[in-house]
């Protein structure tokens, strides 16, 4: 049989309720060659039945892997790339769905430019979504500053497109297989998908944005990244720490590139912040430790360049962020 020229990868924990929407999403787009590789980790609600009859209605297509225990995240998106066998690997969160035309689309770029990683949209889907949710540009989330449509090998221009916007899940972004090699998501921690982000850019050569909506992301109240705790701020601090090292260790980046990377972290340490818990000592200590190796040098170049954008109250915040961290 050959080689699925698509992975679709979809991590399942207690998703019972949106797991068959997630899978029915990408099935029913009708297009061939593909593989959907759900790991179950090791649910206790209905995840695992729905999937296994998926698995039975639609063979050769979807495979079902059981984590023997919870592994989280990270650990469940590693076994996905292990268990991956298409030529591009793409990750769905099993929450989330693939919107009408997505795939077509995606094969239609490869097609035309051969690239090894592409860039797409994506869509806020809410329980209740009202004006101020549309206003606010959830319809069409772009996830790229830069070029549209067309194939680049401008490294630093990746790098600065993706931080600026500061979209940096691994859903928005269909890579070829052979650039996550290497690059295995840190076991035990949330933001996986930032503690790799700098790998997986520097992995690729050639890479394409299409400003097309392809993904529907669910959000919902109670999800891990809307929920503060002790754990989650060091896991992000961790994170950002990863994304540093990861691309000082990468030459040639210019100007635009440690400005959107920059830009991303300091505006992620601001937000932080406002939401540590003011009574756990060893965690604010952790948290100036943080902000003060990624800024000790760049701190004030990046408040300056804010005020050159008339960026005034976020340069504000950021000072005081900053100098509270000295």
């Amino acid at each position: 049989m050959p080689s699925p020229w698509l992975s679709l990868l979809v991590p399942a924990y207690n998703a019972g309720t949106h797991v068959h929407a997630c899978m029915a999403s990408v099935l029913a787009q009708g297009i061939e060659g593909i593989e959907v590789v759900v790991l179950d980790d090791a649910s206790t609600d209905a995840t695992g039945d729905i999937c296994a009859r998926l698995q039975a209605e639609h063979p050769g297509v979807v495979r079902v892997h059981r984590a023997p225990r919870n592994g989280g995240i990270a650990a469940a998106r590693n076994r996905l790339l292990a268990e991956a066998r298409g030529d591009y690997v793409w990750f769905l969160d099993a929450d989330d769905v693939l919107l009408p035309g997505a795939l077509a689309g995606l094969r239609r770029t490869l097609e035309a430019s051969d690239p090894d990683l592409v860039l797409c949209d994506y869509r806020t889907l809410r329980e209740a979504s009202g004006l101020k949710h549309r206003l606010r540009g959830e319809r069409h989330r772009r996830t790229f500053a830069g070029r549209a449509r067309a194939v680049s090998t401008d490294r630093c221009a990746l790098v600065a497109g993706v931080l600026r916007n500061g979209e940096l899940h691994v859903w928005s972004k269909i890579a070829r297989r052979s650039l996550w090699e290497g690059g295995a998501f840190p076991q035990g921690r949330i933001f996986e998908d930032v503690a790799v982000m700098a790998r997986l850019l520097s992995a690729a050569r050639r890479h394409v944005y299409i400003p097309e909506v392809w993904v529907g992301y669910r959000q919902w109240p109670g999800s891990t990244l809307r929920t503060p705790s002790p754990a989650r701020a060091r896991d992000l601090l961790a994170a950002l720490s990863s994304l540093r090292a990861d691309f000082a260790a990468m030459a040639g980046l210019d100007r635009r590139a440690w400005f959107a990377i920059d830009h991303f972290s300091l505006r992620s340490v601001v937000s932080l912040a406002a939401k540590l818990p003011a009574q756990d000592a060893g965690l604010q200590a952790e948290f100036r430790r943080v902000v003060r190796d990624l800024f000790a040098r760049r701190g004030d170049a990046v408040i300056q360049a804010y005020l050159r954008r008339g960026w005034w109250m976020r340069a504000l915040r950021a000072r005081r962020v900053l100098a509270a961290c000295a």
